[in-house]
């Protein structure tokens, strides 16, 4: 029996409203996937449309952050903060992700060197894709704590 993942807010080092993904519900040592369920209550929520589709990206670096979270979690350490570095080719065809829709997050490590890595990332609902990037991003080496990112 495999042990259940942790809750996201466990891995991520975002709180409260900031913390945009709902739940992991997959993970190895390559990919992690998650989901997002959209509502009026989700942050950046635009009534009448949804959440902008530009916030997808910000979905897939949590999914990201979640999984380092996962594989330090592993290696008894605590989850710290990364950065997002950039992306190329974030395209989403649609402008919004609306209400009532269920998101699947899937990134997928391409590239680790030196806290350098870079991730495939795709956003589904119902099988359908709705967002792709490649996305960079550093992780200093033994991590940075929170209390240490503010200074």
């Amino acid at each position: 029996m495999t042990a259940p993942l942790p809750p996201a807010g466990e891995l991520v080092r975002h709180s409260g409203t900031m913390l945009l993904i709902g739940r992991l519900t997959d993970v190895s040592d390559t990919h992690a996937v998650s989901e997002v369920v959209i509502s009026g209550d989700s942050t950046f929520y635009r009534g009448g449309r949804g959440v902008p589709a530009y916030v997808g990206l910000e979905y897939m670096a949590q999914t990201i952050a979640a999984y380092d979270g996962v594989q330090r979690v592993q290696s008894g350490e605590p989850p710290v903060i990364g950065f997002l570095l950039g992306t190329r080719r974030y395209e989403a065809p649609r402008p919004y992700f609306e209400a009532g829709e269920t998101l699947q997050i899937r990134v997928d490590m391409t590239f680790n060197d030196n806290g350098m890595a870079a991730f495939d990332g795709v956003i589904r609902v119902d099988g359908e894709e709705r967002a792709l990037a490649s996305i960079n991003v550093y992780r200093p080496e033994g991590g940075m704590g929170i209390e240490e990112a503010g200074r």
